[in-house]
């Protein structure tokens, strides 16, 4: 696999991952459509680095099971290490999964190792078999310009979001704002059109399961805090004793 082949995974990953959290992780949140992605593009390359990463240990580990946790570990690794960097060097935090059981410092927690692990598997043995062939039927040279392009613009959004992270430049940062905002808006109204054209009891059912779910993992996590304060006790009981 070449470095274009991988790049240009990383960046059809990146995508999905944007995709995925713009519309699905939006709608579940909001109950709208947000841009979730932290770049101006339409991106979210902590996505494109995991399912990369889930790609090349595909190439040596064939069993469904291993792939799914070594795959699952390798991404959320990945994602605490991202949440880490935005939040001590950009003062940022993008997500927070504080109220999700099993979580550690907000950063990650069980449902996304789950389900980076599942989607590793599903991208090894459906997906990327797919990219590939694709892949294998254009001109190498063309693959090599359409991955040189994506470098570059990929890049040059990394050092002007950076930029306007850091507040380095004020017209910067205001057309970082400005941007964002007029995305949301767009969505947002995109959102709210499609709602009008769905069933009534389509979004019934879809907000019935979002409050089931929902009060799951409360109590979920109300039984976590429950076994975290009966190990504590008896580990102050077997102190003392």
């Amino acid at each position: 696999m070449t470095l274009e082949y991988l790049f240009l995974n990383f960046m059809i990953f990146s995508f999905a991952g944007w995709v995925w959290e713009t519309i699905v992780c939006s709608l579940w949140e909001s109950g709208h459509f947000l841009n979730r992605g932290s770049l101006l593009g339409p991106y979210c390359p902590v996505y494109g680095g995991g399912a990369t990463a889930g790609v090349l240990l595909g190439l040596y580990i064939n069993e469904p099971v291993k792939l799914f946790f070594y795959s699952a570990f390798l991404c959320i690794c990945a994602e605490y290490l991202c949440g880490a960097i935005l939040e001590n060097l950009f003062k940022m935090k993008l997500w927070d999964y504080s109220g999700m059981a099993f979580q550690i410092k907000g950063r990650v927690c069980l449902l996304g190792f789950l389900f980076f692990g599942t989607a590793c598997v599903v991208i090894n043995k459906f997906v990327e078999p797919a990219i590939l062939v694709k892949f294998d039927s254009m001109n190498p040279e063309t693959l090599q310009w359409i991955a040189c392009s994506l470098a570059i613009l990929l890049a040059m959004d990394t050092i002007l979001s950076a930029l306007a992270f850091q507040r380095v430049n004020k017209h910067l940062y205001r057309f970082y704002i400005c941007w964002h905002a007029a995305l949301n808006r767009e969505f947002r109204t995109l959102s709210y059109a499609i709602q009008k054209r769905c069933p009534d009891w389509f979004v019934e059912d879809l907000s019935s399961m979002q409050t089931a779910i929902l009060e799951k993992n409360r109590m979920l996590c109300q039984k976590q805090e429950e076994y975290k304060q009966n190990l504590l006790e008896n580990i102050q009981r077997f102190r003392k004793s």
